[in-house]
C-alpha cells in the first residue's frame, strides 16, 4: 500500500479523467507530513537508472504506509462500501450497466459474462525472463484461418487460436454507450451488429490487442470506399473503447482515493502511464486525417460531444471541406463541391480516377494535432500532454524530434499505434516512420507532474513497448513494413498478419508487348543493389547504347538507384534527361518535350515521380524496368504508354529479393517458378 498522491499534469476539470490527481490536496499534504513522503523533484533518467530510482522511491513509500495500515482492514471494507455508493452517484448515465474488471455486465435482470480484453491485456504481469524470451524478429505463425471478404487470402497468427468473432458487439465488453451508439448507427447491419463479416473478423482481431498487419486493405482511392470505411470504423471503435476505459478507470480510482476514511492510506492503484496520450495514429496526408477524424466523431455518442472545441479551425487546416454552422457534430464536415478550381485542380481531372481521389483534398504531409476527450466534449488542438489521441504524419513528428528541446516524452505511454495508408507513407519517406518508432515508450526525461505511485509496474520497468498494440494497414506489403512488423513490434499478446495470393496485372496490358524478364542472381541482400547495377551496365546498357532509335524510358523505383544511374550516364556522355520526385516543374516540362521530340534519347523516370504526377509520357519506344514498382498498377499503366510500334518490347530486371513486387505483377504462381527456376530468362507476350 502506498501514498504520495502528487499533483497531476492534466488540468483541474472535475470531469476530466485525471482531475483526481489534485483531489483532496490538503489531506494529501498532511499525510506527506505524517509519513515524510515529500515529493521529489528529481527527473527521470533516459535509461534504466531513472526507472530504478522511481521504483525504489515507490517501494519505500509502500513499506512506510503498510506499517501504518496493516491493522485497518475493517476500515478498508467500510470505505469500499462507501465508495461503491459514491461511484453510483457520480458516474455518467451509462454506469448502471457497465462491466466490472472481471467482465460482468450488471443491469436489470441480465448478467453477461465475458473476458474484458482491456483489463486482461494491461493487467497481465510478466517477469524479466518472460520478456527476454519474446521472439524478437523470430515470431512463428502457427495457425491460419481464411480471410473473409478477400480472395486467395488467409490470416496467420502466432497464437494457438484466433480471437472469436462474435456478431453481437455486447459480447466484447465495450463501454455501453459506445455499443448502444454503434447499434443505433447500424440498425440494419447484415452481420449482427457489424456491416459485414470482414468487419466483424477484423474488430475481433483489434479487440484481442494483438499486433495486426493488414497488407491488402482496399483504400477509398481504389474505388472501394465501403471496405475502407468498415476497416477504419472497426479500429476507431477499438480506440475509443480503450481511451474511454482508461479515462473512466482513472476517474473512478481518483474518486475512491478522494473519499478515504481514517488515518489509513490505501495503496493507489497502478492505472496510468508516464503521460496521458495513449493512442497514436500515423497518416500520410491532411485530407486522410480529416477523413479519419470525421469517422471518429461519427462513432462518438451525441451526449459525449456536446462541446466541439476548435472544430472549425481543424476543418480549415485539414481540407477543402467547409464548416457549416447549424449542422451537428461530424456532419459539419461536408464536401465543398462549389470550390473554384485553379489550374492544378483542372489538371487533376485528366489524371486517373485513383489519383483524383487520393490527391483531391489537402495534400500537406506535415501535421500533428492532439485530441482530448472529456465526459461531454471533444477538444481539438489540445496540448500533447493533455491529449488522449495524437493524429500526425511521420514528417510532422520527425520535425518535432528535430526541434531544439527534442521533447518527445508525450510518446512515452502510447498503448495503441495505428499506421494507416502505409502504402502512401512508403511513397513519402518510410525512414520517418522508423525514426518515430525509436521515440515510442521510452522512459521520459522529465516528470511532467506524474504521480509515479500510480504508474503501472511494467512502465517503470521500461517494458511499455511489450504492451503496445501495433496496427499497420496497407494496400500491399513491403520489405520495410515487414521488417518493422517482425522486428520492431514486440507485443507479448502475439501477432496477426494477412497472407495473400495475387493474380498479377499482365492481363491489364492492352497491347501485345514482348516482355523479357531477366533474373539477377545474388545471394546477399546487402549486395543486391551492386549486382543489379553491374548487370545493367554490362548486359543491358551496351544494347541500348548501340540502338539507333531513341525513346528509351528507364523506370527506377529507388531514388538512390536513380542517382547512381544518373552519374553513370553522365560518365558515359549519354543523351538523357531526368524526371525524378525532386525535379522542378519547369525542368519536368522541358524533359518531357526533349524526350518526345527526340532531343534526348533516354529518360530516367522514378516511381515516386509517377506516383505524384501520373503524367502520360509520350515518345516511349523502348521500356526498361531497372526495378519493379511497388504499385503493381504502375507496371501496366507505364507499359501501356508504349507508342505505336509494330513490335513493342520491354526489359525487366528482378532478383530473388524482389519477390513481393514480382508476384503482384506476374501473379503468385508465376513468381514462384521464376524465382526458383534454373533458367533466368522469361518472356511474356
Amino acid at each position: 500500500m502506498s501514498s504520495n498522491i502528487l499533483k497531476g499534469q492534466f488540468g483541474h476539470d472535475s470531469h476530466d479523467c485525471n482531475s483526481g490527481f489534485t483531489a483532496g490536496k490538503d489531506t494529501t499534504d498532511r499525510r506527506r507530513e505524517e509519513h515524510g513522503l515529500r515529493s521529489k523533484k528529481a527527473k527521470y533518467g533516459n535509461g534504466g537508472h531513472g526507472a530504478d530510482r522511481v521504483r525504489e522511491d515507490s517501494a519505500r513509500a509502500d513499506e512506510d504506509v503498510l506499517q501504518g495500515c496493516e491493522n485497518n482492514m475493517d476500515i478498508e471494507h467500510t470505505v469500499a462500501v462507501e465508495n461503491q455508493k459514491q461511484r453510483q452517484s457520480h458516474l455518467s448515465s451509462d454506469s448502471d450497466k457497465e462491466c466490472d474488471k472481471n467482465g460482468h455486465i450488471h443491469g436489470g435482470d441480465i448478467t453477461t459474462t465475458f473476458l474484458d480484453m482491456f483489463e486482461a491485456h494491461l493487467g497481465h504481469t510478466m517477469s524479466d525472463d518472460d520478456f527476454a524470451r519474446l521472439p524478437e524478429g523470430k515470431a512463428k505463425f502457427i495457425t491460419a484461418v481464411s480471410a473473409t471478404g478477400l480472395q486467395e487470402a488467409k490470416w496467420l497468427t502466432t497464437s494457438l487460436d484466433f480471437p472469436k468473432a462474435e456478431m453481437e458487439l455486447s459480447k466484447y465488453g465495450l463501454k455501453q454507450r459506445l455499443t448502444k451508439h454503434w447499434q443505433s448507427l447500424h440498425k440494419d447491419s447484415p452481420w449482427g451488429d457489424f456491416q459485414s463479416q470482414q468487419q466483424c473478423q477484423f474488430f475481433s482481431f483489434c479487440n484481442s490487442y494483438q499486433d495486426i498487419f493488414h497488407s491488402n486493405k482496399m483504400a477509398f482511392y481504389m474505388g472501394t470506399e465501403e471496405d475502407d470505411t468498415q476497416i477504419m470504423n472497426a479500429y476507431l471503435l477499438h480506440i475509443l473503447n480503450h481511451v474511454w476505459k482508461t479515462r473512466d478507470l482513472v476517474t473512478k480510482n481518483n474518486e475512491k482515493l478522494s473519499h478515504q476514511v481514517g488515518n489509513c492510506q490505501y495503496e493507489p492503484p497502478r492505472d496510468q502511464g508516464f503521460t496521458r496520450p495513449k493512442v497514436l495514429i500515423l497518416l500520410p496526408l491532411r485530407s486522410m486525417a480529416l477523413r479519419v477524424v470525421k469517422k471518429l466523431l461519427d462513432l462518438v455518442p451525441q451526449s459525449s460531444k456536446v462541446g466541439m472545441e476548435h472544430l472549425e479551425r481543424f476543418v480549415d487546416d485539414f481540407g477543402v471541406e467547409d464548416y457549416e454552422k447549424g449542422d451537428s457534430d461530424a456532419d459539419k464536415l461536408v464536401s465543398n463541391d462549389s470550390k473554384a478550381k485553379d489550374k492544378e485542380e483542372i489538371d487533376k481531372i485528366n489524371k486517373p480516377v485513383d489519383f483524383q481521389a487520393l490527391f483531391g483534398g489537402n495534400n500537406d504531409d506535415h501535421f500533428r494535432v492532439g485530441i482530448k476527450f472529456t465526459r461531454k466534449a471533444v477538444k481539438f488542438y489540445s496540448k500533447f500532454y493533455s491529449s488522449d489521441i495524437i493524429v500526425a504524419s511521420p514528417l510532422g513528428l520527425v520535425t518535432r524530434v528535430g526541434e531544439k528541446d527534442k521533447d518527445t516524452d508525450f510518446l512515452s505511454s502510447i498503448e495503441i499505434l495505428v499506421i494507416d495508408y502505409a502504402d502512401v507513407i512508403l511513397m513519402q519517406n518510410w525512414t520517418h516512420v522508423v525514426t518515430v518508432m525509436e521515440q515510442l515508450n521510452r522512459i521520459p526525461s522529465q516528470q511532467h507532474g506524474t504521480d509515479f505511485m500510480r504508474i503501472r509496474e511494467w512502465y517503470l520497468d521500461g517494458h511499455g513497448r511489450y504492451y503496445r498494440q501495433n496496427i499497420i494497414l496497407s494496400a500491399f506489403p513491403d520489405a520495410g513494413m515487414n521488417a518493422l512488423f517482425y522486428r520492431g513490434f514486440l507485443n507479448f499478446a502475439g501477432k496477426l498478419r494477412l497472407q495473400c495470393g495475387y493474380k498479377g496485372v499482365l492481363s491489364k496490358i492492352l497491347r501485345q508487348v514482348r516482355q523479357v524478364y531477366m533474373r539477377i542472381d545474388c545471394s546477399s541482400l546487402v549486395e543486391v543493389d551492386t549486382a543489379r547495377f553491374e548487370f545493367f551496365t554490362k548486359q543491358v546498357f551496351p544494347q541500348l547504347k548501340d540502338s539507333f532509335q531513341g525513346g528509351i524510358l528507364i523506370f527506377i523505383s529507388s531514388y538512390f538507384d536513380f542517382v547512381r544511374l544518373r552519374n553513370f550516364l553522365k560518365a558515359q556522355n549519354a543523351s538523357f534527361c531526368l524526371f525524378g520526385e525532386y525535379t522542378k516543374q519547369s525542368d519536368i516540362s522541358r524533359a518531357r518535350a526533349w524526350f518526345f521530340h527526340g532531343r534526348r534519347r533516354i529518360m530516367l523516370y522514378t516511381e515516386r515521380a509517377h506516383f505524384y504526377h501520373r503524367y502520360k509520357i509520350r515518345g516511349i519506344k523502348e521500356l526498361v524496368f531497372y526495378s519493379l514498382p511497388e504499385h503493381a498498377e504502375f507496371y501496366s499503366e507505364i507499359t501501356n504508354m508504349l507508342d505505336g510500334l509494330e513490335n513493342p518490347s520491354s526489359t525487366v530486371l528482378f532478383s530473388q529479393f524482389d519477390n513481393l513486387q514480382l508476384e503482384r505483377v506476374v501473379g503468385t504462381p508465376r513468381a514462384k517458378k521464376m524465382l526458383y527456376s534454373k533458367n533466368g530468362l522469361f518472356m511474356f507476350c
